[in-house]
């Protein structure tokens, strides 16, 4: 139910697996200590992240740090 998965603490809860969960510092912690963007914190989170395509996942992050190196050039 919705109720009882918004009363979970949200640092030992994960929606679609556990990638992130098992570790000790999940990449939010890292956003939030270091004040990331949006574009930063993602591309944070596909260099984190260690499940199914890893070659997507890097592609992913990559695309996020060319919008952030376009939007310097602008």
């Amino acid at each position: 139910r919705y109720k009882d998965r918004i009363m979970k603490p949200t640092m030992k809860t994960q929606v679609g697996g556990d990638h992130y969960v098992k570790h000790k510092i999940q990449p939010w912690d890292i956003i939030d200590e270091y004040g990331l963007c949006f574009y930063s914190g993602n591309a944070l989170k596909y260099l984190l992240r260690k499940k199914g395509n890893r070659k997507q996942d890097l592609l992913k992050a990559i695309h996020y740090l060319e919008k952030m190196v376009g939007d310097l050039n602008e």
